[in-house]
């Protein structure tokens, strides 16, 4: 009874750290996953900031002159201004989704590289 209570811990103590580590790396990923997610929240927040600036500034400029040139004007500028802004934005917008999409292939790879590696120890 002594030596088959024996055989299962050794035979346990590899799968409780395979369990162990594959539970690492998915924190690991989870929580550089979760600091990309900030990252975006913050430069969105930045954005919403900017925008709402924008648009007050061209609310100020519209009222504040009675030229139909200058609201012309001030209208042709704050549209540049959007245009280029969301540019940035879709271009940013992809260089996130390609970030997040990394993080998450990063663990399927790091399982695939931990499933070829355990074949090769057992031989």
């Amino acid at each position: 009874m002594r030596k088959l209570n024996m055989t299962y811990r050794s035979q346990a103590r590899p799968v409780a750290e395979a369990i162990q580590s594959c539970a690492k790396r998915a924190i690991a990923v989870q929580s550089e996953f979760s600091e990309k997610l900030i990252e975006a929240n913050r430069h969105w927040l930045e954005q919403i900031q900017i925008e709402s600036t924008e648009a007050w500034e061209l609310f100020r400029k519209f009222n504040s002159t009675a030229s139909v040139a200058e609201k012309i004007t001030a209208l042709q500028d704050w549209s540049k201004g959007v245009t280029a802004r969301a540019a940035e934005d879709a271009t940013y917008a992809i260089e996130t989704a390609r970030s997040l999409g990394t993080i998450e292939l990063n663990l399927l790879a790091r399982r695939t590289g931990a499933t070829e590696e355990t074949p090769r120890k057992a031989a």
